[in-house]
């Protein structure tokens, strides 16, 4: 046989007896190869998507994201909370198999979400939802998902989305804007919003002047 191939078989003999005799030092040294480290990455992300059909790609991504950063890694947040839903006391403490202080278990509360970090959570007594979402910026979601979860994380896609793509302050005045659309549509603003108004609009971003112009614009529409 030719020198090259009896040197191409020494060569794999050796190191398949390695691996057989359990010695790895070659393979512990090529996993701290950052390169190495990047294939392996990039093979695992190519394997997850193997199983996902192409219409559900761009939401599996979503997924993926909201999963790992936005279920306590972000931190410092822009302060946007979620509605997630008014419920009695002993039912929030059986669905998030928790216990809340409260004695009274038949008292309703409101349970808000932080929309970048789930691991944030705010319990008040609903008689105060009012005065809370006044002085904080505070998204609902679309009213036409029913289920909570999902309209959570609809809402959390469409942040996420926009935050990739236009920007952190782009997405907070789009979602703002949008559920200040929503709530025109919805209902009245309330007299008691009304006296609170400069509260409103600097937690929100917003002038009073464009608060109008916004409103005149939505009111239009009907």
């Amino acid at each position: 046989m030719d020198k090259e191939i009896l040197e191409q078989i020494k060569n794999e003999y050796n190191e398949l007896y390695k691996i057989s005799i359990g010695d790895f030092e070659e393979i512990k040294e090529l996993e701290q190869n950052p390169l190495v480290q990047r294939y392996k990455y990039l093979l695992d992300l190519k394997a997850s998507f193997d199983r996902v059909d192409n219409y559900y790609k761009k939401s599996y991504i979503f997924e993926k994201i909201i999963n790992k950063y936005g279920n306590g890694k972000i931190d410092v947040t822009n302060n946007l909370w979620f509605w997630f839903f008014d419920v009695s006391i002993s039912q929030y403490e059986k669905i998030f198999n928790t216990v809340l202080e409260e004695t009274d278990k038949n008292k309703i509360v409101s349970v808000y979400f932080n929309l970048e970090n789930s691991k944030k959570v705010i319990v008040i007594p609903v008689e105060e939802q009012n005065t809370f979402e006044i002085a904080n910026k505070v998204i609902r979601g679309n009213r036409a998902i029913f289920n909570a979860y999902d309209r959570y994380f609809n809402t959390r896609y469409e942040y996420f989305n926009l935050c990739i793509n236009e920007g952190q302050e782009e997405a907070l005045k789009a979602m703002l804007y949008e559920e200040e659309c929503r709530l025109l549509e919805t209902k009245n603003v309330k007299d008691k919003e009304l006296e609170n108004l400069d509260t409103y609009l600097n937690y929100n971003l917003i002038t009073r002047e464009e608060y109008d112009k916004r409103r005149q614009l939505v009111l239009l529409k009907k």
